[in-house]
């Protein structure tokens, strides 16, 4: 049996390539940069919000831990900033320590192991509220009620939010209760950045 195939003629197919014209081009970057004017806020604000998010949630975890490691160890303890986790400093953008202050002098010694540690807050954030240490009783309590504010550097308050911590250890983060915009602490006032 003889197969016999018939051999086709190519065709050449002509392609045409066809890019974009400069006036396209000018078109579309201009289309570009009236979306990117017009989201750029929006993500500037979306990334302060996280950021400032961010450091109170490292803060809360490390706040809750020590509040309580009081109670279960039914013994005083310290949370302080830290710039060696060897002894304590006043400026709360640095790292935070926990320990249990078993002597009660007030620092930490070579014989009081760290219970839990923090990273220092982002740099593009400010703190305030806080200058020394954070002390924790057996029944969770702290000596005074205080609000820990986080802000953005520029210290915009419209972004600022709080740790609120009152004198029974309860701990909260701040809302905006009024709908202003702002966020407030334990007793109402408006949080500030200063």
């Amino acid at each position: 049996m003889n197969c016999h195939f018939r051999h086709m003629p190519q065709h050449s197919v002509l392609s045409t390539q066809r890019g974009l014209t400069l006036l396209e081009m000018l078109v579309a970057v201009a289309v570009l940069a009236i979306i990117l004017t017009s989201v750029a806020p929006s993500i500037q604000s979306i990334l302060i919000k996280n950021r400032i998010t961010s450091d109170l949630n490292s803060l809360s975890a490390v706040v809750q831990h020590a509040r309580f490691t009081a109670v279960n160890e039914q013994t005083t303890v310290l949370m302080c900033p830290t710039a060696n986790y060897t002894s304590c400093v006043t400026n709360w953008k640095n790292a935070k320590m926990v320990f249990i202050d078993d002597n009660g002098n007030g620092s930490r010694d070579t014989d009081e192991a760290l219970i839990i540690t923090s990273d220092p807050l982002n740099a593009a954030n400010a703190i305030y509220g806080l200058t020394g240490t954070l002390t924790f009783g057996e029944q969770g309590s702290i000596s005074e009620s205080a609000t820990i504010t986080i802000c953005p550097k520029d210290n915009d308050a419209t972004y600022a939010s709080a740790l609120l911590l009152s004198l029974y250890g309860r701990i909260s983060v701040a809302i905006d209760s009024d709908g202003n915009g702002k966020k407030e602490d334990l007793s109402g006032s408006e949080l500030s950045c200063s």
